[in-house]
């Protein structure tokens, strides 16, 4: 009996030295990062430290929080950034249209996802690092698509920012624009957008006056507002034929299909598609479609699918 609790209390110990080593591990990690220093052998030293402390402690909430932090950083290993660009280049897309065909970035989310609910569900009470575990549940969640991004906003929407960890504000700030985007939310789009003109917020995403035009623009739409949003998606465009430019015509095009003008939609399809070389082979088949929904509407443009040799 005593050789057992003598076994016992060595066990704790070495348990606790793990927590102690993860915690330092992590801090450390988090300073490269910041200083730009982050190698791929610190994120591997972090993630077999994690799941050491896992191992050693398999009922602590934090082990299985630092897993799936220390998963998190393969994301950036492998090019998947939470970035300004990558929101205005995917605002309205599907998630997995962000992540593109990466079998790797599918398993890596699936494993921050489950490690950090398991994290939750260990845990009795919140622990340090809460908020931060409840953005890589956010991410997983939204990677997962199983909730309506309203129920996810409703979920996640009001976490602490100033308990965020510096590598999960700007996470944040991007999953929740995202999902309120796709859910059509234009109150949240606006109280994005009040957020980061407040002098106190340091995030990295802000927002161009041309850029906080597209977000209502296309939250209008989302919500049904059609005149509010080809006000605001035509203020928009631009001549420069970015993506900025190019959804707001698709979407501009989508509003007068809706609206019962669907030839004034495939006019404007057409000159944006020829003038620009071509470019977006999405364009034709949208063009196709409308007309399929509306007979007697016309294009100039050669619809007929191009053979593969």
């Amino acid at each position: 009996m005593l050789g057992f609790t003598y076994r016992k209390e060595i066990y704790f110990l070495f348990a606790k030295d793990q927590s102690v080593r993860a915690e330092k591990t992590k801090e450390k990690t988090i300073e490269l990062w910041k200083s730009g220093n982050l190698k791929e052998k610190d994120i591997e030293d972090f993630q077999s430290i994690a799941t050491t402390y896992s191992e050693k402690d398999p009922t602590d909430p934090v082990a299985f929080h630092l897993i799936a932090r220390s998963l998190f950083w393969n994301l950036y290993r492998i090019g998947i950034y939470f970035d300004h660009d990558s929101l205005i280049l995917h605002l309205g897309s599907e998630f997995k249209d962000f992540l593109g065909s990466s079998v790797l970035a599918d398993s890596t989310l699936d494993s921050i996802f489950w490690n950090a609910r398991t994290a939750e569900s260990f845990a009795s009470s919140p622990f340090s690092d809460w908020e931060n575990n409840k953005v890589l549940l956010f991410l997983g969640e939204t990677h997962r698509q199983v909730k309506r991004p309203q129920v996810l906003i409703n979920e996640y929407g009001s976490l602490d920012r100033s308990k965020l960890s510096p590598e999960f504000q700007t996470v944040y700030i991007w999953l929740l624009t995202f999902n309120t985007m796709l859910a059509g939310d234009a109150s949240g789009l606006d109280k994005l957008i009040t957020i980061t003109k407040d002098p106190t917020y340091k995030v990295g995403i802000q927002f161009t006056p041309r850029e906080e035009n597209f977000l209502r623009g296309l939250g209008k739409y989302y919500k049904k507002d059609y005149v509010g949003a080809l006000s605001l998606l035509r203020q928009a465009k631009s001549n420069n034929p970015d993506r900025i430019t190019e959804t707001s015509i698709i979407t501009e095009a989508t509003i007068f299909h809706l609206q019962n003008l669907s030839q004034k939609g495939i006019d404007l399809l057409e000159e944006f598609y020829l003038s620009t070389g071509k470019r977006n082979p999405e364009i034709p088949l949208l063009v196709a479609k409308m007309i399929s929904e509306k007979p007697g509407t016309k294009t100039k443009l050669d619809l007929t699918p191009e053979k593969k040799e």
